[in-house]
């Protein structure tokens, strides 16, 4: 990768994922994850309409992904990951806001993450961008075994 830390991506496109996306989206998802999802899991979901994820590009590279499964008027978001080298740069409030906008747009009323207790970072995007803690699930993340927070944007017509 040519990117440092340090640097953020100047070229950054979001679009909605396809096959063509997943060898990157793979290598993210093992980097981020120690519990990756497999190809076979994205080729699935890639095949069902109540899936919608997203892929967000530095130049040609994968820069990271992000998703949500619908059902009815509520939406979980299943994954947002980016790589090491731009995280802190804005990617995945980027790709989180596309991705809630889109599903907005097409009904979803609201939505709904699970988080690792420890993630602060995440937690305040996810606080920035609205979600609130509702509920915690003990022991739902493995290696390691952790605590996940449950986050809820606000119902239609609740103020924060």
């Amino acid at each position: 990768m040519d990117s440092t830390k340090d640097e953020c991506c100047a070229d950054l496109r979001i679009r909605p994922m396809s096959v063509a996306d997943l060898p990157g989206v793979l290598e993210v998802e093992r980097e981020c994850f120690s519990v990756p999802w497999s190809e076979r899991i994205f080729l699935d979901m890639l095949d069902l309409d109540y899936y919608h994820f997203v892929t967000a590009f530095c130049g040609d590279q994968v820069a990271g992904y992000c998703g949500y499964i619908r059902s009815f008027e509520t939406a979980d978001i299943a994954n947002i990951a980016v790589r090491g080298a731009w995280r802190r740069c804005g990617i995945g409030e980027q790709m989180l806001s596309q991705l809630m906008e889109h599903g907005f747009r097409n009904g979803v009323e609201r939505f709904s993450l699970e988080v690792r207790a420890s993630n602060t970072p995440a937690i305040g995007l996810y606080r920035k961008l609205g979600f609130r803690q509702e509920g915690l699930r003990k022991g739902y993340y493995e290696n390691p075994r952790e605590d996940a927070l449950i986050m809820w944007t606000p119902e239609p017509g609740d103020s924060q």
